[in-house]
């Protein structure tokens, strides 16, 4: 175990935080560029160009979604660390 170390709960909870607006930011940004197209299409689109557009935009928001099972992954794991350190701190030494 690495000496010296100190951790604060509130630390992680701030990680915890980022990952909760990235997950968010990343969705969002997924939502609205479908959203985004699906207006184009309504407003008269509906060519060859506008099928391209629609494999290009799948594309995209798959590649923004991607990350978020990861990140609530690392949600899960802090946390664990988070419970961890809160009965650490519990203890009065």
């Amino acid at each position: 175990m690495a000496s010296g170390v100190s951790v604060e709960s509130a630390a992680v909870q701030g990680g915890m935080k980022c990952c909760t607006i990235s997950i968010r930011e990343l969705e969002d940004a997924s939502s609205r560029l479908q959203r985004s197209y699906q207006q184009a299409g309504s407003g008269g689109w509906r060519d060859q160009k506008y099928a391209d557009l629609g494999d290009i935009v799948e594309d995209c928001c798959k590649a923004l979604t991607k990350p978020v099972s990861e990140l609530r992954e690392c949600m899960g794991k802090l946390e664990d660390l988070l419970k961890a350190i809160q009965a650490y701190e519990e203890v009065n030494l």
